[in-house]
């Protein structure tokens, strides 16, 4: 496996690269931190695209990729589409090569499609757990036939709070277990809650695979 560093946007990119690229790569807990179990400063939160390309907040991660081409590093960034894969990712090619960095690029969910890392998730849930998700379409129903005194129609909650809620439903009440449905906290390699092999994960698997195998 090549040396590597991957610029992500935030917490939950961090704690799901990291699970995902060690079970992809079969790297267990005991092992050596370099050349088996990652070290969380390999995966870098930058903050999201406006910070990393930003002409001041962005020069450390510009620096960084620059040190880890001389040093022999591969350099990934994984981010979200949003709400228009190609304005984004020519955005981030145009960045690369006015800076004249050295990196790949895939952008949440498929590398080929709108929308973020919980599009994704959505998609990779362990499959017996789907009924969470039905309940939550008919929270999003009512909601649309609802209005209020402060605004009609009412706002659907972002994608993040229906992960969110997939995940609280799965833990138990105690503080201990509240805090392992937050963002740095989420096990991705269990099997309860997530499925790690699920088709949605192909082209991600595929784009790791070809740019840290040896």
């Amino acid at each position: 496996m090549k040396k590597f560093k991957i610029f992500v946007e935030g917490d939950a990119d961090v704690k799901f690269l990291h699970d995902y690229v060690e079970y992809l790569f079969n790297i267990t807990e005991g092992e050596p931190k370099r050349s088996g179990g990652i070290k969380t400063d390999i995966i870098k939160a930058t903050g999201g695209w406006t910070k990393l390309t930003s002409e001041k907040e962005g020069e450390v991660y510009r620096q960084q990729m620059k040190k880890n081409t001389d040093e022999g590093d591969v350099n990934l960034i994984i981010f979200d589409a949003d709400k228009n894969f190609e304005q984004r990712q020519g955005e981030i090619l145009t960045w690369k090569t006015k800076y004249e960095l050295s990196f790949q690029l895939f952008l949440f969910p498929n590398n080929q499609d709108t929308g973020d890392l919980e599009c994704l998730l959505e998609k990779i849930i362990n499959p017996q757990n789907t009924p969470i998700f039905d309940c939550w379409a008919g929270f999003e129903n009512c909601l649309k036939t609802k209005t209020s005194c402060v605004k009609t129609p009412l706002t659907i909650p972002a994608k993040k709070s229906k992960i969110y809620a997939y995940m609280e439903t799965l833990h138990g009440e105690t503080d201990v277990e509240k805090e392992k449905v937050k963002d740095p906290n989420r096990d991705f390699r269990n099997p309860l809650c997530w499925d790690l092999d699920a088709e949605a994960l192909n082209p991600l698997r595929d784009f790791l695979r070809q740019h840290l195998t040896d």
